[in-house]
């Protein structure tokens, strides 16, 4: 069974103030022997100056959704734009806070927005699937006004269930997950602790460009650039644990044994 209820409100406001650029000239002549020929030097000197336009406000709707799953489970998450924190606790279903954040001159233009943005909670028991849905992309203009439609999760699951997930554009925090992980985030920052140390069987962390660090024993390392890696492998252990970003950096933590 999926639960799902919802409330609104408003949040920070500020307003945008973009340069503008006006140009004055300055004539004067190259040199004192330059006044014996007709020839002139302009100088453009530029001033800047802002110029107020209408502010926006964020706007914020908040729903939560519930659904069952298994220890032995997988959720699957497919996200876009926003910021997820994930924790496992000892409860047989996972549960979601979804903030949908949207940019708007008024309460009454941002209501149209949270409808441009879908989020779904699918399954149960054996895998419990999440995924926020935005607005087709048109070819001329792919990434309009997606920079005003975001969704922050946070997210309660069964600490021994597994976790896939994907996220475009997001930072992403797991704690206290002991199943596997298989996490995909194009551009972010991944922090993600290892409960148990000796129960980690294979970790597998890449950043195509940004840093990857760990303070994991045998794993103490600080390093950023391009296509940095860290990896481990224990026969003994059971969790295996796969981390991939293509800008930012993941950082891994031990949170105790």
């Amino acid at each position: 069974m999926i639960e799902h209820v919802q409330h609104g409100s408003s949040r920070l406001s500020f307003n945008l103030y973009p340069l503008t650029f006006r140009v004055h000239p300055l004539t004067f002549p190259l040199h004192p022997l330059a006044s014996l020929l007709p020839l002139t030097f302009t100088l453009y000197t530029l001033t800047f100056c802002c110029v107020p336009v209408t502010h926006a406000e964020e706007y914020s709707l908040v729903s939560h959704y519930s659904a069952r799953l298994f220890s032995s489970g997988t959720l699957v998450i497919d996200a876009r734009v926003g910021d997820l924190q994930i924790e496992g606790w000892d409860e047989p279903r996972v549960e979601v806070e979804a903030e949908k954040v949207v940019r708007a001159s008024s309460e009454a233009k941002a209501k149209p927005l949270y409808d441009q943005i879908q989020v779904r909670l699918e399954g149960g028991d054996k895998e419990v699937r999440l995924t926020t849905i935005y607005p087709p992309r048109r070819l001329w203009s792919p990434f309009r006004n997606e920079s005003k439609l975001t969704v922050n999760f946070r997210i309660r699951m069964p600490f021994d269930s597994n976790l896939k997930l994907k996220c475009v554009d997001g930072d992403v925090r797991v704690a206290g997950i002991v199943g596997h992980e298989e996490l995909r985030v194009n551009y972010g920052d991944v922090e993600i602790d290892v409960p148990h140390l000796y129960d980690l069987r294979s970790l597998r962390a890449h950043a195509w460009l940004g840093y990857v660090q760990s303070d994991l024993g045998g794993l103490d390392q600080d390093a950023a650039g391009l296509k940095k890696t860290i990896s481990f492998w224990n026969s003994d252990g059971k969790q295996d644990i796969e981390i991939k970003v293509r800008m930012g950096g993941v950082f891994i933590y031990r949170e105790g044994d």
